[in-house]
């Protein structure tokens, strides 16, 4: 399906169709909404601070008073201007089956405009799992939908490729050892949706050869698409990600203009650990020589992070469950401040904040 026809089919389905009675409606305009978001920014710069902008993490229901309350706190003391919190599903209906989109998140902006990124629900649901497709209440049709009505200036992070955490892996859940191919269908409708309307979105893409070499296809194939991959430097079965490394991100970075990239990534030191197998799993740490590592970024990918720094976010992976405290996002903040601690300034400027401020309106931050 080509571009002009996917346009022609969602518009139809936008007409014809409404998914949930619990839709809501936004209480600003997206140019409002970004003025709002240029003052908080500029509130920061004149106060000589490099605000953030976080383009990955996620709020579920549960909990989410609690969680904004502090949250706005943490942010104006760490400087961080927005968050981009993806949705999850809403509430399960009686007899439903699908996915149930939550416009929680709208909720969400209409009380925080200045703070909070209008995120489409996130691509990590059962639905999204099992690749269903063809159904209204499948999540691929209801994500194109939504995507298309224009509200949203940013898609929520979708998985392809996704090992099991730590946490994970302790409990058994082998449910998140996900592998959708990026090249795949739903691939595909995923990248011609960012190339028919110009949003952006993130991916889930742990950098196996494979995977590396399906997203250098779509890329090529989809000039227009734009995406951010997360997790930049996470590479946890190094047997089966020895592709990842400077030279190669070199040249896809210079052959791809429309390829990005987000540093919320691993500490200093922080160990993947899943049954008996056991990794650093972060390679932009320089070694300490004892079996750790120092607080300092390998030469070969500060130069990535200089040479490139218009390709670079940030993002904190912060809000599920397992990560709603104060502390873990003060945590996932200086692990970005330390990131940035060695660069230029203009390096600083661009990943802190200019390049999600370009990716999100599609201006130039002045």
């Amino acid at each position: 399906m080509g571009i002009l026809s996917l346009l022609i089919v969602c518009a139809f389905a936008l007409s014809s169709r409404t998914l949930a009675d619990e839709s809501v409606q936004l209480n600003y305009s997206q140019a409002e909404i970004e003025d709002k978001w240029q003052v908080r920014i500029q509130s920061f710069l004149d106060k000589d601070e490099i605000p953030l902008i976080d383009l990955l993490s996620f709020l579920p229901r549960k909990n989410s008073k609690a969680v904004i309350r502090w949250t706005k706190d943490v942010m104006d003391d760490e400087g961080v201007a927005l968050i981009s919190f993806a949705g999850y599903w809403a509430p399960k209906e009686p007899g439903s089956k699908g996915h149930r989109w939550d416009y929680f998140i709208h909720h969400v902006v209409n009380a925080e405009p200045a703070r909070f990124i209008l995120t489409t629900n996130k691509g990590g649901n059962k639905n999204w799992w099992k690749q269903k497709s063809g159904r209204p209440r499948d999540y691929i049709e209801q994500l194109e939908q939504q995507v298309l009505s224009g509200n949203y200036p940013f898609i929520g992070q979708i998985e392809f490729r996704h090992y099991m955490s730590n946490a994970q892996c302790r409990a058994g859940k082998i449910n998140r050892d996900i592998n959708i191919p990026l090249n795949g269908p739903l691939g595909h409708r995923v990248f011609k949706l960012s190339s028919a309307t110009g949003i952006p979105f993130s991916i889930h893409l742990e950098p196996e050869n494979s995977p590396l070499d399906a997203l250098q296809e779509m890329l090529q194939t989809y000039p227009k698409a734009k995406v951010i991959v997360s997790h930049f430097g996470q590479i946890r079965y190094p047997e089966i990600e020895h592709h990842f490394g400077p030279k190669l991100i070199e040249h896809m970075l210079l052959t791809y203009p429309n390829l990005y990239f987000d540093l919320s990534t691993g500490e200093p030191g922080r160990v993947y650990k899943c049954d008996d197998y056991r990794v650093l799993d972060t390679v932009i740490w320089e070694d300490d020589g004892w079996g750790s590592q120092t607080d300092k970024l390998k030469n070969e990918y500060k130069e990535i992070l200089i040479k490139f720094s218009d390709r670079f976010v940030a993002g904190f992976d912060y809000g599920p469950s397992n990560r709603q405290t104060a502390d873990f996002l003060r945590r996932r903040i200086e692990n970005i401040r330390l990131i940035l601690r060695d660069l230029p300034e203009v390096a600083k400027h661009n990943i802190g904040y200019r390049n999600a401020w370009y990716l999100l309106t599609h201006k130039i931050w002045n």
